[in-house]
């Protein structure tokens, strides 16, 4: 699991946006975020610097991305 600030984590995902690398994401009961990429590797991220309305917030962004989200309220 990565532990990262919001801005790490809005940063790191760009790479991946751009190359359409990401399948789908999971946001689980305990704020962490879950992605699956198109070569069948996951990944798990949990934001340590903001709560989870902010976490879904920027999952939500990704949804409107293209990017299947699942878990979100």
């Amino acid at each position: 699991m990565n532990e990262c600030s919001l801005n790490h984590f809005t940063e790191s995902l760009e790479p991946w946006l751009n190359a359409n690398y990401i399948r789908s994401i999971a946001l689980d009961n305990s704020g962490r975020i879950v992605f699956s990429f198109i070569d069948g590797v996951s990944d798990v991220y949990r934001i340590t610097d903001c709560n989870r309305s902010q976490i879904e917030a920027v999952c939500r962004d990704l949804q409107e991305k293209g990017i299947v989200v699942k878990g979100l309220e």
